[in-house]
This record gives C-alpha cells, sequence and structure tokens, in this order.
C-alpha cells in the first residue's frame, strides 16, 4: 500500500520522477510528509486561489473566497493563543500565584481551595471568625494584585480575543463545510480546513483521519500536476514581471499618493491611503522577487503586508522597530480592505500621515538594497 499511513514512517510523495504535462506550480517541497503536509496544501491554495478569476455575477460566496477568510482567523486565532500562553506565564510569575485561598481543615479533604467572596460566604460556618477574616484579607490582596498585572499586562483582553477568534474561525469553517464545492481547489480547501480544526498535530490514528491525510496528499498531486493554467483555464498576469518592473510601479502608486495630499486643506484620504498601501504592498513585492522568493508565493500573500514584511525582514531588509509595528497592524487590521469596502469603519483606521511616513521609510529602504544588489 504505497499511500498507506499505518507503519512508524508515512510514505511521502516524491516529485523527483514525475513528468508533469502541464507544469508544477512553484515553491513545492520535492518531498511531502506529514511534517509539511498542511503547510504545503496552504501553500499550494494560496497560489492557485490567487490566480482564480474572482465571480462577476451575484450568488453564493464560492468556497475559494471563504477559505483565504477562514485561514486568516485561523492564523489570527493561533498567534493570539500563543500570546495568551505567553501573558499567562507572566501574570502567574507576577502575581505569585492564582488568586485563589486554601483553607485548611475545613471539608472531607481537610483542604478546601476557595475562589470568589461567594464561596467564602458559604463556608464561612465552618471558620471561626479569625480564620475567615484573615481568608478575606488574603484573597482581597491575591485578587487585588492578580487584576494590577492582568490590566498592565492585557491578559483579559487576549483571552477575550482568543474566544472570539476561536468563534469566527468556526463558524466560517462550518459555512465552508457545507457550502458545496465547484472544482478540485475547492474540494482540497474544505479537506484543508477539516484536518486543521480537528487533527491539527496530524496525530490522530482512528479511521477516517489517516485516510483523510492521505486524501489531502492525493489532491495536492493532482493539483500540482494540472498546475494553475489547466485547473482553471487561463494564466495568471504578471508572472513574468522582473523587479525593476514591479519596482517601478511602486514608485508610480507612491507618486500618486503624494500628488493626493498636495495642495488642498481636504486631500483625498481614501484614495491616497489605498494607493499608499499598494505601493507598499508592490515595493515589498519587488523586494522579495530580488530575494529569490517566486511570484505564486508572494501572490499567495494577498495583501498580507504583514506576512510580506516578516520574511522581507529574514531576508536582510531593515526597518525601524515602529515601522514594522505598524506594516504588522495595517495587515492585521486589513486596513486595505476597511479602505476599499468598509466606510463605516474608516475611523477605526491608523493617520494617514503615519501611513505615508511608513511608505516613505519603506520605499527608501528597498530601493537601497535593490541599488546595492544590482
Amino acid at each position: 500500500m504505497a499511500d498507506s499511513e499505518n507503519s512508524r514512517t508515512l510514505p511521502a510523495i516524491s516529485r523527483g520522477n514525475e513528468k508533469p504535462e502541464h507544469g508544477t506550480c512553484e515553491g513545492l517541497p520535492p518531498i511531502i510528509d506529514r511534517r509539511n503536509l498542511l503547510s504545503v496544501a496552504t501553500r499550494l491554495l494560496r497560489a492557485l486561489i490567487a490566480e482564480t478569476p474572482q465571480r462577476k455575477a451575484s450568488g453564493p460566496t464560492p468556497v475559494r473566497e471563504m477559505w483565504p477568510r477562514w485561514y486568516e482567523y485561523h492564523q489570527e486565532h493561533m498567534r493570539v493563543i500563543r500570546l495568551r500562553e505567553k501573558l499567562q506565564a507572566e501574570l502567574l510569575e507576577e502575581a505569585g500565584d492564582l488568586p485563589v485561598v486554601m483553607l485548611p481543615n475545613v471539608g472531607k479533604d481537610g483542604v478546601v481551595e476557595v475562589r470568589s467572596f461567594a464561596d467564602l460566604n458559604r463556608m464561612a460556618p465552618q471558620l471561626d471568625a479569625d480564620h475567615l477574616s484573615q481568608a478575606r484579607a488574603e484573597l482581597r490582596r491575591r485578587r487585588k494584585r492578580w487584576k494590577e498585572v492582568d490590566r498592565r499586562l492585557g491578559y483579559s483582553a487576549i483571552v477575550a480575543r482568543e474566544q472570539e477568534m476561536a468563534e469566527r474561525a468556526g463558524i466560517s469553517g462550518r459555512v465552508m463545510w457545507i457550502t458545496r464545492p465547484s472544482s478540485l481547489i475547492e474540494v482540497t480547501a474544505k479537506l484543508h480546513c477539516l484536518i486543521v480544526t480537528h487533527d491539527a498535530s496530524l496525530k490522530l490514528v482512528d479511521a477516517p483521519w489517516p485516510e483523510l491525510r492521505t486524501m489531502l496528499k492525493d489532491l495536492i498531486r493532482i493539483l500540482e500536476k494540472c498546475g494553475p493554467k489547466s485547473c482553471n483555464g487561463f494564466a495568471y498576469p504578471g508572472k513574468k514581471a522582473g523587479v525593476l518592473g514591479i519596482l517601478n510601479l511602486a514608485m508610480q502608486y507612491q507618486d500618486a499618493a503624494n500628488k493626493l495630499g498636495e495642495g488642498s486643506s481636504k486631500p483625498n484620504q481614501a484614495p491616497r491611503r489605498l494607493l499608499a498601501l499598494h505601493a507598499m504592498e508592490l515595493y515589498l513585492n519587488a523586494f522579495l522577487l530580488a530575494k529569490g522568493v517566486d511570484h505564486a508565493t508572494i501572490r499567495g500573500f494577498r495583501h498580507d503586508l504583514g506576512e510580506r514584511v516578516r520574511i522581507a525582514s529574514e531576508a536582510g531588509l531593515v526597518l525601524r522597530k515602529r515601522t514594522m509595528a505598524h506594516l504588522a497592524t495595517l495587515s492585521a487590521s486589513n486596513e486595505c480592505h476597511v479602505i476599499s469596502y468598509a466606510p463605516e469603519l474608516t475611523s477605526t483606521l491608523s493617520q494617514v500621515n503615519r501611513v505615508m511616513a511608513t511608505l516613505d521609510e519603506l520605499s527608501r529602504k528597498v530601493r537601497k538594497v535593490l541599488r546595492a544588489s544590482s
């Protein structure tokens, strides 16, 4: 059984001996196994969905448009979980302990854990006045300390954010599962969502999880063989664009954004902001392309400036910490989508002067690096 998962070592999908007739999607590793299955599927789906034309007619939202939104929610949920775990450890270390009081010589077990004044009041008949007063004072002290550290670290807010993102990802995933797919790409997207939601560590051994993982690998192999052109019937424009062409385009958008802010007491803030955001995206695309990142991978980032700048930073782009943080904020708050489609949310956007300052630094640093490398 070539693709059986019953053995200790998972068989891998090797692309070295295959000769696809239609070309392959760029950037996939030569071996696909349990360690990289989900990341490979994510990269492939991002590339193929980015190369799929958007629907023009009204109607139900297709799976290919649901999957990126669900995956954004999922990624944010995972990020918030890591942050919550980090803050929880810091909170426990600084607060000293949980805001609880241990009462000795109470109940059958001899020791009772009390978390609230209501619980303490219920146990009052079993305590003498001194012990009750000491317990209340100790609980009050611990809760006060806990709240002070919690307020400073923002732990409760992160817990609420974690619950919110879990709910959003869950609802988005369930809607996608019941939506009828119209292509192999959408079938793969649904299966990927199912496995990530219920078997993210890829360790479940009971049926049907090993079989579903094998099916996902089979779909990756099929999609890789057919390639985006034969799967979707068209070639994505811009695949042959060079670094200088993208850089020049970025400079044109930056110039247009600057001109919209000149000679007027009330500049056209929305168009100016949108042009600036697109210029940032193009500058980062030019840098990543110059560093060897392929077109398909870059397209898979969609409008995610945070992911672009993270990889660019690893590849040698040095920006101020404030600028890095602002680019991550622009991505996390979906400013590109808000400014394009949600005028009621424009009050939540960052100051346009800050956007232009970020664009200015990004353009200078990218052009400097590209000039040096050329």
